[in-house]
């Protein structure tokens, strides 16, 4: 066998392995399949985010919200803070908060986590403002309150098989004493 014949082999087994493996480099530094892959991923998780809660948000007749990155990054590093227990703790930064945890027995999309919080408002009474005696609505209150206009989430995988951890922060936040977050910004 030649050499030219054998190197034309091994460039063409090389190029398969390569392919099949997914990380494809390609030209002038473009992002490989699945680095591309990823982030056609979190798009989409951006986008279902977003409208789950604009969904909600235009049911309680708020204004939509846009999707502010800066938000998202800061869910990402809180929720990156607590991958080793996986605890619902509040990060206590400027803005409003919600954070939902679950197990991979079940499919947790963002549109069902959004979902979740919103089913709160079943236990939310608009005359009184407040919630049913024992229950909890202020991951709802937070999500259609008026004066809040962006949104930014994350959702990371904890260590150790202890599940998942969903962070959403909002600005302005909401769920101030004494206000209802069906009033006008003043």
């Amino acid at each position: 066998m030649s050499s030219s014949l054998f190197r034309q082999i091994f460039l063409c087994i090389s190029s398969l392995v390569l392919l099949f493996s997914g990380d494809v480099p390609s030209a002038a530094g473009a992002p490989s399949t699945r680095a591309m892959m990823r982030e056609r991923r979190n798009k989409l998780q951006t986008m279902e985010f977003l409208n789950a809660h604009n969904t909600a948000r235009v049911a309680s007749g708020a204004s939509h919200l846009r999707w502010d990155q800066g938000l998202a990054r800061f869910a990402n590093d809180w929720a990156k803070q607590r991958k080793s227990d996986c605890k619902m703790t509040h990060s206590g930064g400027p803005h409003g908060e919600n954070i939902f945890w679950y197990q991979r027995s079940v499919n947790w999309t963002p549109k069902r986590v959004v979902a979740t919080w919103v089913d709160e408002s079943l236990h939310y009474d608009r005359t009184t403002n407040s919630c049913g005696a024992g229950k909890m609505c202020g991951h709802y209150t937070q999500i259609i309150w008026r004066t809040t206009t962006a949104v930014g989430c994350a959702r990371v995988k904890c260590d150790n098989e202890l599940g998942f951890l969903v962070v959403c922060e909002y600005s302005p936040g909401g769920n101030y004493d004494g206000e209802s977050p069906f009033d006008s910004p003043k």
